[in-house]
């Protein structure tokens, strides 16, 4: 016989001999979790019961997590995906993203939005705003009732500025993040600096004395 032919043979046996050892190996893996329930991991094989209760409780989690204790959350949100019971991905049409763009950017409400896109939920579409990159205009600061609070908070969204951003420039420690009860004379002055204005007194003969 020719040396390749032998050679052929050769390679031949052993491939099927690999194949035969590894259906072997399956055998006897499979015959190994039956008898303990287990992976050679040791991770706990998932019984019918179980599964039973996953396919009942999804999509809900948190009533899945309850109904197996022995579960972490995110072992059950793989089996739920190996089982396909994951809900699809929801794709955003073209001509949906420019129904949406304009509305959402000029601050058309949430609950109008949700009404243009049936079966859209407010988080998909925050979702898919931001993975866009648009923004809602900015929304300015609700009254509180205190003048100088007011003014001072107004004359920082005409500039751009949050009210984060004014407490942390001007130093108040949170005072713009609350809603005061009374004004504080002392942050409002800080405010005022930072922003470049002055302070005065109105008289009732109308005179004005500057601060």
């Amino acid at each position: 016989m020719p040396a390749d032919s032998k050679l052929r043979d050769r390679r031949r046996s052993s491939r099927l001999g690999r194949s035969v050892d590894a259906l072997t190996s399956a055998d006897r893996l499979r015959r190994y979790m039956a008898k303990t329930g287990m992976t050679l991991a040791g991770q706990r094989l998932w019984t019918a019961s179980e599964i039973k209760h996953l396919r009942r409780c999804y999509p809900d989690y948190r009533r899945a997590c309850a109904a197996l204790p022995g579960r972490t959350l995110n072992a059950i949100k793989s089996k739920a995906l190996r089982l396909r019971i994951t809900r699809p991905l929801r794709i955003w049409p073209d001509d949906n993203l420019k129904r949406l763009k304009e509305p959402y950017r000029q601050g058309v409400p949430m609950c109008e939005l949700m009404a243009l896109f049936p079966g859209k939920t407010a988080k998909q579409i925050w979702g898919r705003a931001a993975y866009s990159g648009w923004r809602r205009p900015r929304k300015p600061p609700k009254p509180t009732g205190l003048i100088a609070d007011d003014t001072v908070k107004a004359k920082a969204f005409a500039c751009k500025l949050t009210q984060r951003d004014l407490d942390d420039l001007a130093g108040t420690r949170g005072y713009f993040l609350r809603r005061p009860s009374r004004t504080n004379w002392k942050n409002i002055n800080k405010a005022v600096e930072l922003l470049e204005g002055s302070m005065s007194f109105v008289w009732s003969n109308d005179k004005e004395a500057p601060l």
